[in-house]
């Protein structure tokens, strides 16, 4: 599993499993197939192509645009609207 830990103030892109810790200024985009554990405060959008799941374990001021993938929110929040493309 790869590990992003620390202040990003970039856009993410999630092709494997990936635990991201800290914080994410920018956009998440989880590629199909890929696992993202994220225990960091995210402000931006997350984009879930199908197939891709993601636990969130902390609070996302954003949208969630979910294509197909499995959300699950553990002690976490979404400010924003998750959005559903199938």
């Amino acid at each position: 599993m790869k590990v992003i830990t620390g202040n990003n103030k970039q856009d993410l892109l999630i092709e494997t499993d990936t635990l991201v810790m800290g914080s994410v200024e920018g956009d998440i985009r989880v590629l199909s197939g890929a696992k993202l554990h994220l225990k960091a405060k995210v402000k931006g959008n997350i984009h879930l192509n199908k197939d891709s799941v993601i636990t969130i374990q902390d609070k996302v001021i954003g949208n969630i645009y979910d294509s197909g993938a499995s959300i699950e929110v553990i002690d976490g929040e979404v400010e924003g609207e998750i959005l559903i493309y199938r």
